[in-house]
């Protein structure tokens, strides 16, 4: 096995264990790699094999991220969106992974944030709720439809 055969074995490897953990998008593979410091060859021609392999698929990490933050940690679509474009995805699998959140779903973590923040806050002071929800993504309109 030549040097280079034995260094896509092992970025493989890498690649593997580090998906293996959840879903990853093909920038996070690549900045993986690059930070255990493997040439471009070596990063090109195992992200391509990563692919071929389905453990890389941007759309269904876009899919995963979005219903997940949206899920547990309750953001909204517009910080979702800002953090998919950080994780190096493109206008249409952002487009898709928003669109796989359940509109109910999407409308129960408004409501939680909602009654965490009025929990709280005992004072209820409107503005700070809006500012609140605006910072966890939420659009402007569905804000003040629920306040």
């Amino acid at each position: 096995m030549t040097d280079n055969q034995e260094a896509v074995n092992k970025a493989i490897e890498v690649s593997v264990k580090f998906c293996s953990y959840r879903e990853r998008s093909e920038k996070e593979v690549i900045q993986k790699l690059s930070d255990k410091e493997f040439s471009k060859e070596i990063i090109t021609s195992t992200l391509r094999k990563m692919k071929d392999l389905n453990f890389v698929n941007n759309l269904r990490f876009a899919k995963s991220f979005s219903r997940g933050k949206n899920r547990g940690n309750r953001w909204g679509k517009i910080k979702i969106r800002y953090e998919l474009v950080g994780k190096g995805l493109n206008d249409e699998e952002i487009t898709i992974g928003l669109d796989s959140i359940d509109t109910k779903m999407y409308e129960e973590s408004l409501k939680k944030n909602i009654e965490i923040f009025r929990k709280k806050n005992k004072n209820d002071n409107k503005n700070k709720l809006i500012g609140h929800l605006a910072r966890k993504g939420f659009e402007m309109n569905l804000i003040l439809n629920y306040i």
